[in-house]
């Protein structure tokens, strides 16, 4: 029997969806996502740094990266992108459907010859239409200039703690990023890029980020902050 060649994937297990047409049900619509001991394996944690990271997915990241920083920089959706890519969830090169408007790219073939998505907002489009509804959602009250930000109450806390999985923060005010991804292990973010993403106590925490910046170009001071988490269970 050829089960994949024997490769050590698992998918986790399936997850039925059931749609109505009128007074008719159709047949419930399978959804497997990476399984979490599959996924904490083969996604590039802190340990990993940018100069790794792109030489093992190589094919120019590295001379992409030297030739123009800004735009290379953040490598949240390429660490998410190997993880799946290795966990037995295949990213595809057609990501027509999830890019804005008169935009290009946002897919780089790697020298494994696997696709590795760059943009959150693409990703995150993706994820949505292939992995099914995330089990927690939320959206977080706008802070302004000088305000606070209110942070997950007690009740959603205690439900993020019982779950791990794939973790969207979406966050408006950044000129190169439109959010950031992870891995959740129920405590702590696997990658949250600076150190300061997963510390609670710090107003850059992703769960409650809120802070403000000068802008060069606007020239006045903008607010940065967390708007939405999304976070889809992995067993």
């Amino acid at each position: 029997m050829r089960i994949n060649n024997f490769m050590p994937i698992f998918l986790e297990q399936r997850r039925g969806f059931i749609a109505t047409s009128g007074n008719k049900q159709t047949r419930p619509v399978q959804i497997l996502r990476p399984s979490w001991r599959d996924m904490i394996k083969n996604y590039p944690d802190s340990s990993v740094d940018v100069i790794t990271l792109y030489r093992t997915i190589g094919n120019g990241l590295i001379e992409m990266l030297q030739n123009s920083p800004k735009d290379w920089e953040n490598t949240c959706a390429f660490r998410m992108s190997k993880g799946m890519n290795y966990s037995g969830f295949k990213l595809s090169y057609n990501n027509s459907k999830y890019r804005a408007k008169g935009s290009i790219g946002g897919v780089h073939k790697g020298t494994d010859k696997l696709n590795y998505w760059y943009r959150v907002s693409e990703l995150g489009r993706y994820l949505e239409d292939h992995l099914g509804n995330p089990e927690f959602s939320e959206t977080l009250k706008k802070a302004r200039l000088g305000e606070i930000k209110e942070g997950l109450s007690k009740e959603n806390w205690d439900r993020l703690r019982t779950i791990k999985g794939i973790i969207m923060f979406k966050v408006s005010g950044w000129g190169n990023a439109s959010g950031h991804f992870t891995l959740w292990d129920g405590n702590n973010l696997i990658y949250p890029g600076d150190p300061q993403h997963n510390n609670p106590n710090s107003q850059y925490y992703y769960f409650k980020m809120k802070y403000e910046q000068y802008h060069p170009e606007k020239k006045k001071t903008i607010v940065i902050q967390t708007d939405e988490i999304k976070l889809w269970e992995l067993k």
